[in-house]
């Protein structure tokens, strides 16, 4: 019986197929994206029907995203699959920041019309500058520059001038995100390795900026009034459990526990518990045990601590007050 011959791949099934192989042989989860897009290949849960690698709940592109050459070559294995590659950023371990560009200027950038004069110019502001790392252009002279998330970090994607994001024009994505990697292509052109060399460390500062505020605290209601003397104990004694997280931070941890401190703060100072001005100073206080250590400077210690009270006091938090019986008078 003649032994039967498999068709051969064409040419750009099999580009596209190494290009996959390279991404995971670098350490990053690939995945299948459609031909000539954005958009995964697998389909999404709404059109579901559990069977297959969903059979015991619905798997998405994060989910089957993969280092293995093997499932790697099964996916490239035909001549109809030319998918693109995708690299899922949260199992790559990954944080990139998405640079896109536009035609009007934004006035309130100095008249930016790119995500790269965007970062550049909040770079300066910040007293910074950016590592080099690996990064590639798109089909549409954007640039994706891609980062290493930070031991400890879950971060999520963010979208241009909304939220916590860096900036209008600059998205980022992380966890729950992707991007199409550098080799695959779009009508609008092919995405290009624009920096070789290593994935360097996402800077402490960027993390920092997208790292979202802590949750409010949960209010808890009560019927019974706390006395005068308890709740400033109360007050007193959240202060000090902040500031002692402040001044033991670990090196890699002292701007995201210092934004999460002055946040709690805020709450407090929204709510008429403590001074705006006296709080910050107490948190630069705690904070300056850190300040010439690993290059960490009181610029940066003041524009945190900013940052999170301007948050907290947009939740503000008050502790109710009342007299009580015994030996507490309820006075100061």
């Amino acid at each position: 019986m003649p032994r039967r011959v498999r068709p051969r791949l064409d040419r750009e099934v099999m580009r596209l197929r190494q290009v996959a192989l390279d991404a995971a042989a670098a350490g990053l989860f690939v995945f299948p994206v459609k031909a000539g897009s954005k958009i995964p290949a697998f389909h999404g849960e709404t059109q579901c029907r559990g069977r297959g690698p969903c059979a015991g709940g619905h798997q998405g592109w994060e989910q089957r995203a993969t280092r293995d050459p093997a499932q790697i070559r099964r996916w490239w294995s035909h001549s109809s699959s030319r998918w693109n590659v995708g690299v899922a950023c949260g199992p790559s371990g990954l944080v990139v920041i998405d640079l896109d560009t536009r035609t009007q200027p934004l006035p309130e950038w100095d008249g930016a019309t790119t995500g790269r004069e965007v970062l550049d110019q909040l770079a300066a502001q910040h007293g910074e500058t950016l590592p080099d790392t690996y990064s590639t252009v798109t089909p549409t002279d954007g640039e994706h520059l891609y980062y290493r998330m930070p031991e400890g970090l879950e971060l999520r994607n963010t979208h241009g001038g909304h939220g916590h994001s860096l900036g209008p024009l600059i998205d980022t994505r992380a966890g729950g995100g992707f991007v199409v990697g550098a080799g695959s292509i779009r009508p609008e052109g092919t995405y290009l390795v624009a920096e070789h060399g290593q994935i360097a460390e996402l800077p402490t500062w960027l993390a920092t900026l997208l790292t979202p505020p802590p949750a409010p605290r949960p209010q808890q209601v009560s019927a019974k009034r706390q006395s005068t003397r308890r709740a400033n104990a109360y007050v007193a004694a959240i202060q000090a459990d902040e500031l002692d997280k402040i001044e033991h931070a670990a090196e890699g941890r002292r701007q995201i526990t210092l934004l999460g401190a002055a946040r709690v703060f805020g709450q407090l100072v929204g709510g008429g518990e403590l001074d705006a001005d006296n709080a910050y100073a107490v948190l630069l206080d705690a904070a300056t045990a850190h300040i010439g250590v690993a290059g960490f400077t009181r610029a940066e210690a003041e524009r945190t601590v900013t940052r999170g009270m301007s948050f907290g006091m947009r939740a503000p938090r008050t502790v109710t007050r009342g007299r009580s019986a015994g030996n507490d008078t309820g006075e100061e």
